[in-house]
């Protein structure tokens, strides 16, 4: 069977990993997959190095994307501001007006002409992408028999008053182009009824995501290592709760003044990562705390970890690190935002605390970072709960399942 897999990302981080760990794991070896991803995706690269299975990938260029719009074009001029400011309002002027119908009417084409016998919109969130919705209304008005799984992986955002007659067209099409809405976590998903289209929806289905198993016994984890460090890995946006999380390490920093926290993620915009840098100085914590841009080998990363922090303070549909920490052993602490709680669920993996309480975290990392014996129950309890719940494996084996179905 030939697949596709329809997205458009902006941000390099997990859905590349989702994406990967899919095609990677994918159950039947004489399906044919294939990718048709935004040409200015700045994670493309990675999906290129990572996935090991033999997939084709279709880059579509500008006259598809919204790249120039969100000052993501390759073209110099589009990083003026003036420019910028100028695409971005003639953008939501024209978004429905010209870019709807010429989206659906380009894609429409090239799906009747193509061979694929399924599409999976792989999107954000919800609407996210109106590129990616169009690609699910094109492929029902293309004349393919199948209907589109439409999968999405962050929360619905409620549609604004001055939006309504044109999102709401736009939901019904999609309604009627999907035969189910997927996404990562039940909490995550039930948010898509805070749409009129969606409110008493039936074709709603949760996978968990899922990661290959990294080999943990190759790092088995140390927790009195000579060197100990916190991990975050995650972009720079004020939602991951960086400002959060240097309150809370102050306080462990007076309990274990040796120890780091490392930073790893993509600084989609400057302006973001620059913030944190300022607020490190403010906390007078540039001894302890190390700001690094994305790191492709986040397997290393968090084996050599004393423990996984994630301090999300909003739309955190999932939390794929936690995952990968799990796998490898190593303990988290998370926030109770979203769908974290509900990965965490059972696990034992770790702690989860109130996002409105730095101390409550902090407590948590002291506790993991002075006892080795509860760190490593922890480890094993989260490598437990990776094996019977977020192998790659079983996730890529429930997608298979639902897309041939029909």
């Amino acid at each position: 069977m030939k697949i596709a897999f329809f997205t458009e990302n902006s941000y390099k981080g997990g859905l590349d990993t989702f994406l990967i760990n899919l095609f990677n794991a994918w159950p039947d070896e004489h399906d044919e997959l294939t990718l048709l991803c935004n040409q200015s995706h700045p994670g493309l690269k990675t999906i290129k190095n990572q996935t090991k299975r033999n997939i084709s990938i279709e880059e579509y260029t500008y006259f598809y994307t919204t790249s120039l719009a969100l000052g993501q074009s390759k073209l110099p001029f589009s990083k003026w501001k003036i420019v910028r400011a100028f695409f971005v309002m003639s953008y939501r002027l024209l978004a429905y007006i010209i870019l709807l119908p010429w989206y659906i009417l380009t894609l429409a084409i090239k799906f009747r002409y193509s061979n694929y016998d399924r599409l999976m919109v792989v999107n954000g969130g919800y609407p996210a992408s109106l590129l990616c919705r169009c690609a699910a209304i094109a492929w029902r008005f293309s004349g393919k028999k199948s209907k589109v799984i439409f999968n999405f992986h962050n929360y619905t955002v409620p549609i604004k008053w001055y939006q309504a007659f044109f999102e709401n067209v736009i939901d019904r099409e999609v309604d009627k182009a999907s035969s189910y809405f997927i996404s990562v976590t039940q909490h995550c998903l039930q948010s898509l009824k805070l749409r009129p289209t969606f409110n008493k929806e039936q074709k709603l289905r949760h996978i968990y995501n899922g990661i290959e198993n990294p080999n943990p016994h190759q790092f088995k984890p140390n927790y009195h290592p000579e060197h100990p460090y916190c991990l975050m890995l995650a972009t720079y946006e004020p939602r991951k709760g960086h400002s959060f999380l240097l309150q809370a390490f102050k306080k462990v920093l007076e309990k274990h003044p040796d120890i780091k926290l490392k930073v790893f993620g993509y600084s989609g915009k400057k302006h973001e990562k620059d913030r944190v840098i300022t607020e490190v100085r403010r906390l007078g914590l540039e001894k302890n705390v190390e700001l690094h841009e994305f790191h492709e080998d986040k397997v290393s990363l968090l084996a050599h970890a004393s423990l996984l922090v994630v301090p999300s303070q909003s739309e955190e549909s999932f939390g794929l690190t936690i995952i990968e920490a799990m796998a490898l052993g190593i303990p988290v602490v998370t926030t109770d935002v979203g769908g974290m709680p509900e990965v965490m669920e059972g696990s034992g993996a770790g702690k989860v605390c109130f996002a409105g309480n730095s101390d409550e975290f902090a407590d948590a990392m002291i506790l993991i970072l002075q006892n080795a014996n509860i760190a490593a129950e922890m480890g094993e309890k989260g490598m437990i709960t990776f094996a019977n719940k977020y192998d790659a494996s079983l996730m890529a084996k429930e997608y298979n399942t639902i897309i041939k179905e029909e």
